[in-house]
Parts: C-alpha cells; sequence; structure tokens
C-alpha cells in the first residue's frame, strides 16, 4: 500500500512539474532576446550611460533585470553627478517592488519584486546623502508614514532650505509651532537638546530652523553657527548648508562667496554632487519667493 502512495505521489508530482514548465513557456518572455543582446553589449563598455540605458530598457519590459543595472549604474566610476540618479531609482523601484514599465501586448503586467522598505530607505539615504533633492522628499515621505516624524522633520528641513519652500505634505511650519502657552514644540526641544550634546545631525536640523525661522525665532548667524559646528564634525549637510547660507547672504548673515566655495568644496569631496560649482551657483541665486 505504501509503495503505491509513493507511486501515485511521484507522478503527481511529475504532472505538477510539467504543467508549471507549459505555463512558464506560454507566457510571454519579459525582455525580447534580440534586445537583451543588444544592450548588454553596449552596456559593456563599463559607462553610466551604458548601465542605464540597460536598466532603462529592462525596466520598459518590466524586467526585474533592471535593479541590476540600475545597481550597476550607481556603482559607475569615476563617480559622477549621474550615480545618485540611479541610487534613487533603486530606491523608488524597492518602495513598492513596481517597475515604470509599458502596457504592449509582449509586456508582462504586475508588480515584478516584492517590495523591500528597508532597501528603499537605505537607497534614498545614499542618494539623499550624495545630494539627490528628490531623496530628500522621498525620505521625508518614508519615515512620514511610518509614524517617525523626528526623522521625517530631518528631510522635510534639509529638502525646505534647497528648494526655498516647504512640500505641502510637510505642513512646515505649522507642524514644528510653539504650543498655545508659547513652550517649544516637544520636537524642537529635542533637537535642541541632541544639538547641544553635540550631535551633528540634529545641529544642521536646529540651524535649518533658525535659518527658516521654523519652529524658532528667525536667525541667520545663530543657523550658521551651529551648521558650522556640524560642517566641523565632517556632516556633509552642514557644510552644504553653511555654504548656501553664507553664499546667499540672507537672515542678517553678510554674503561671503569666497567662504562658500571652501564650504561647498568639502562638501564635494565627500561626492555631494549638489556642491559642485555650476550647482551651487545656481542655488545661491535669489528665486522669485524666499524667507526674507
Amino acid at each position: 500500500m505504501i509503495p503505491r502512495i509513493g507511486r501515485i505521489a511521484s507522478r503527481l508530482g511529475g504532472l505538477a512539474l510539467a504543467l508549471s514548465l507549459i505555463a512558464c513557456s506560454s507566457a510571454p518572455s519579459r525582455t525580447p532576446a534580440s534586445i537583451v543582446q543588444s544592450i548588454e553589449t553596449k552596456a559593456a563598455d563599463g559607462s553610466f550611460e551604458g548601465a542605464w540605458d540597460a536598466a532603462k530598457t529592462f525596466e520598459t519590459f518590466n524586467d526585474p533585470r533592471a535593479v541590476t543595472w540600475y545597481a550597476r549604474a550607481a556603482a559607475v566610476t569615476p563617480w559622477s553627478f549621474h550615480n545618485p540618479q540611479a541610487e534613487e531609482a533603486l530606491g523608488r523601484i524597492w518602495t513598492d517592488g513596481a517597475l515604470l514599465h509599458g502596457t504592449g501586448p509582449n509586456i508582462v503586467q504586475g508588480t515584478a519584486l516584492r517590495a523591500s522598505p528597508r532597501k528603499a530607505e537605505r537607497w534614498y539615504r545614499t542618494a539623499a546623502m550624495h545630494g539627490n533633492p528628490m531623496a530628500m522628499l522621498m525620505l521625508a515621505k518614508f519615515h512620514r508614514e511610518r509614524g517617525e516624524a523626528g526623522s521625517a522633520l530631518r528631510w522635510d528641513l534639509r529638502a525646505t532650505i534647497y528648494f526655498h519652500m516647504p512640500s505641502e505634505s510637510s505642513r512646515l511650519p505649522q507642524a514644528i509651532a510653539a504650543q498655545a502657552d508659547g513652550t517649544l514644540h516637544p520636537l524642537v526641544g529635542d533637537i535642541q537638546r541632541r544639538a547641544q550634546r553635540g550631535d551633528a545631525d540634529a545641529q544642521v536640523d536646529l540651524g535649518a530652523m533658525y535659518e527658516l525661522g521654523m519652529g524658532l525665532p528667525r536667525d541667520g548667524v545663530e543657523a550658521l553657527r551651529w551648521y558650522r559646528l556640524a560642517a566641523g564634525q565632517g556632516n556633509v549637510y552642514g557644510q552644504y548648508f553653511t555654504g548656501l547660507l553664507l553664499g546667499r547672504g540672507r537672515a542678517g548673515v553678510t554674503r561671503d562667496l569666497d567662504a562658500a566655495a571652501g564650504w561647498f568644496a568639502k562638501a564635494s569631496a565627500q561626492k555631494f554632487y549638489l556642491a559642485g560649482e555650476t550647482y551651487w551657483r545656481d542655488r545661491i541665486k535669489a528665486p522669485f519667493w524666499t524667507f526674507d
């Protein structure tokens, strides 16, 4: 009796395998073989453009191999402002596991990957630490959706300094306004305490609130002091924001392009691409609307 049951199980297993092979062979391929060969040949030169084009093509066909090629693009040397683009793309993909694919009849539809919040946060953070503005906004959104108010505020403040204005979803400045009795918002008080203990990221946060006049009275000189304290610890945002504030010369701070250039150079040495001269000279220009 037992051998017979074993034979039946074996036959059923073989049938299941055969059916699965038929299903796989009948499903449309992710990316046509001729296209795969073409893009991989072009990408063999090791350039960012080759890896980026391969990643975009695979993504168009909803092919998970796009992730591999975005990662290769992110790792290309010599490093340039392009690398953070690939890092930000990886953050986007891992957020929900979806690829920005086409809708043609030969393209497999549906989610190509299993979402990984841990990988999404890691890639967005990497991109943000290399100066990608969109990654700043996405990190704020990522932390806000998880109820991590302090981390969300950090990236909201950094994006606000860069863009000259807060995003609507940040709810700044109301989100950290003083309470009815005049006491500081709890998040602001916590940032102050950590900054005073020497936490470089908190020092950047505190400087941003002083520069923007959000959560605290506006004071550019005090903002610059906190930025410099963070910058002195090697914090790349402390260096970049010191350069921006000196380059913009606002909120009571005297404009000093020579000093600003020195701080931008330090941030650029840490692969913060927004600190490259072409970029920072554009960002210190007066916008249509400022906090002044």
